[in-house]
């Protein structure tokens, strides 16, 4: 008897396979064609076929059935650990495809980047139609634990403290100094830090914390032991704002990139003194000391190019 080589085995097609592990199971040509869904014409020429390229008869025919031969049932048994091989391929495959094309979640709270960011992800999405992008606007300190959690691919953050996330990368994207203003006109954060207890008791209208503005002036507060203001209106959304600072007569901080919107209502001069320690720095953050999924690395090298 003539041994198999390679490119004989090579002609087995698989469906044959499950073709002979049905007929054994049901010993029975009509039988196994029904499961099948194919005619018993077609099952048997596939049958035929098999045990020609194999040089084995498979089954005994008879009018009570198929019966299988030694040999069938050592080839069924065989068949079944590739198909169990082939299972495992599946899921494999498949777990790479979900993780290969979940969705590039991007946690969100850097004022003065929204257009980059946007930029960045408009351009993402032509590249990558199909990839679900979801953005998430919260605190900061919420979106570094949802970050370390890797609830969250990407945020876009102010800088401070972030020297205390050894582990985190942080890519600069924007600069820039603080001022305080209020429908008395624009001050310098040195003029109120110095001059606190002749601003102390006025009407702040602030972020809430875990906003940079915010974290950044309590922490100047704190070093300085001045007391937080005890008259106070916190916010964790831009509307209505403008209509609040006039009624209120109250003072907040913005950027000087923002002063421009304040034109309509107060005196603004054309550069201000910033203080260094009230410097936004805000930019994109990720697990940079964690390997990264492919279409993470291209997300974070499309942001640091973003205009």
């Amino acid at each position: 008897m003539k041994s198999l080589n390679e490119q004989v085995i090579r002609k087995i097609k698989l469906r044959y396979l499950h073709f002979i592990d049905v007929i054994c199971e049901t010993q029975s040509l009509v039988g196994a064609a029904a499961k099948l869904n194919v005619t018993p014409a077609a099952l048997s020429k596939s049958c035929l076929e098999i045990e020609r390229i194999l040089g084995v008869q498979l089954f005994v025919r008879s009018h009570q059935g198929m019966q299988p031969t030694e040999i069938c049932s050592l080839i069924v048994e065989s068949s079944r650990s590739i198909g169990h091989e082939l299972d495992k391929l599946v899921k494999t495959v498949n777990e790479y495809k979900e993780i290969e094309l979940g969705p590039l979640t991007i946690g969100m709270q850097a004022m003065g980047l929204e257009t980059r960011i946007m930029h960045g992800i408009a351009k993402i999405k032509k590249g990558d139609p199909d990839r679900t992008i979801r953005i998430i606007h919260r605190e900061r300190d919420h979106l570094i634990d949802m970050l370390n959690r890797r609830e969250l691919d990407l945020i876009f953050i102010d800088s401070f403290q972030m020297d205390r996330q050894s582990h985190v990368s942080f890519h600069p994207m924007l600069h820039a100094g603080c001022v305080a203003v209020s429908p008395h006109g624009v001050r310098t954060m040195r003029e109120v830090v110095e001059g606190w207890a002749g601003y102390c008791d006025d009407i702040w209208i602030l972020p809430q914390k875990g906003i940079a503005i915010r974290d950044r002036f309590d922490a100047v507060l704190y070093a300085r032991d001045l007391e937080p203001p005890a008259r106070l209106i916190e916010y964790n959304a831009s509307i209505g704002l403008s209509a609040l600072f006039l009624q209120c007569e109250g003072w907040g901080i913005i950027p000087t990139y923002a002063l421009s919107a304040a034109t309509a209502y107060i005196e603004v001069a054309p550069s201000y003194e910033t203080m260094d320690e009230m410097q936004l720095e805000s930019g994109l953050a990720w697990l940079g000391a964690f390997p990264q999924k492919k279409y993470v690395e291209d997300a974070i090298e499309v942001f640091k190019t973003a205009t």
